[in-house]
Formats: structure tokens, sequence, C-alpha cells
């Protein structure tokens, strides 16, 4: 898919964020556009095409946006031959403990999720295909972060999926600069007292095994100045 391709698909998605207004609309163009993740979940088929995916601290859904309007571009058979086809038959369900993000999310789908407001530590996860957690667990202790983790294992059944993404703390300069910006955006939503625990890439890939993953790391922060590592870990 080109750059151009793309683009038009990143407006497509962030279109129905209009309607909760002009901060909504930008935020999710310009996360849609410049974080690297997305392309990587269309392009590389590491999500299936079929069963229930859950979305842990969704935040505005934008991800599950970009999945809807995948879908309808290939419906109507414009789509890049050189990508798998995007998982259209998914079921989506976001998980979101901010209300207004919440609110919003559901506002933007439209039906075409289910998003619910609640604590990724205690909110229902029933079995499923697969479940995507992007840069949230940091906001959680040692425990949690096991805990979260142990539930994803039990809710995946053998092969399930689960795409996490974390700063890496060995990453140098780059986990600084993704570590000043995570404390920058805190203080912006005035949680100035918001503990941030991270890890080694190590570690994290340790705790997917020991919870029961087979785990696969690989940098995700192309084209910005930040040390995240997305881990693709499927169910043993």
């Amino acid at each position: 898919m080109t750059d151009r391709e793309f683009a038009a698909l990143v407006e497509a998605a962030a279109e129905p964020y209009r309607r909760s207004g002009r901060y909504a609309w930008h935020f999710a163009r310009g996360k849609l556009w410049g974080d690297p993740v997305f392309r990587f979940l269309l392009s590389s088929g590491v999500l299936p095409s079929a069963g229930v995916l859950f979305d842990l601290g969704c935040g505005q859904g934008v991800l599950m946006a970009l999945l809807r309007a995948a879908g309808a571009c290939h419906a109507r058979g414009d789509w890049p031959g050189e990508w798998p086809a995007p998982p259209s038959s998914l079921k989506l369900h976001g998980v979101e403990l901010s209300r207004r993000r919440a609110e919003v999310a559901g506002q933007a789908l439209d039906g075409g999720a289910v998003v619910e407001r609640g604590d990724i530590r205690h909110a229902p996860l029933p079995a499923c295909a697969a479940i995507v957690i992007l840069d949230v667990l940091l906001y959680l202790d040692d425990a949690d972060q096991r805990h979260v983790l142990a539930r994803c294992a039990e809710a995946l059944g053998p092969g399930g999926v689960l795409v996490l993404r974390e700063a890496d703390a060995g990453a140098g300069l780059p986990f600084q600069v993704t570590r000043w910006a995570e404390k920058l955006a805190c203080w912006s939503r005035g949680q100035i007292r918001q503990s941030l625990r991270y890890r080694h890439a190590r570690e994290w890939q340790a705790l997917l095994e020991a919870v029961g993953f087979t785990v696969e790391a690989r940098p995700m922060s192309e084209g910005t100045p930040f040390g995240n590592v997305l881990f693709v870990a499927l169910r043993r």
C-alpha cells in the first residue's frame, strides 16, 4: 500500500470522529498516520480473520476504526494485492478506563464495535481470538501487569494472538524520550502523581513466556524518536 493509499484509509477511519469534535478527529488522524504499529497490523497479517478481538485500553478506539475502514475498502475491491485481506469478520470489543475516551470511541464506531468503560484488570474478558494492548501496561505495577497478561492467556485458546507494545527500558536515549513523552502526557491530563512501570524488552518477553505464550519481538518506533517494542505472542 502506497503512502497515498494509506493516507486515504486513515482519512476514512478518522472521519467518524468529526462528530466528537475537532480534537478527537485530529487525534485520530495523527495517531493512525504517525504511529507505525497501525500499518504493521494491517500489512503483517498477524490478526486473525474471524472471531472476537479485544482492544484493552482502547482509548478513542482508533485501531477498531481503522479495521472497519480497511474492511470497507477491501469489500469495494480497493485493496493492495501485496497486503493480506484485512480481518473484516472480526467482532471488535474495546475496554477503556476513561469515560470521555470510551464515549468518543462509541460515538465514532456507532455500533460497529462494542466499547465499554472498565478497568482492564477486572473487566470481563471472555474467550477470544485476539487481544491488543498498546502502550497501556506501563500504568500498572508489576503484579497487575502479570495479572493482566495471565488473564489474556486464559482468554485466548491455543494459537490465539496477543499483540502487546511497550517501551523498552533498555533502549537508551529513545527510551528516555518515550519516558518524558509519557510524563508530559500524564501531566497534561492532570495525572501528576501517576507512576509508570517500565521493563526491558527481555523482561517483557520472559513474562509473556512465563504465562503461556511463544513470543516474537520487533522494534516498533519507525519514523518516531521513541523506543518501543512490539511483542506478537501466540498462546501455546
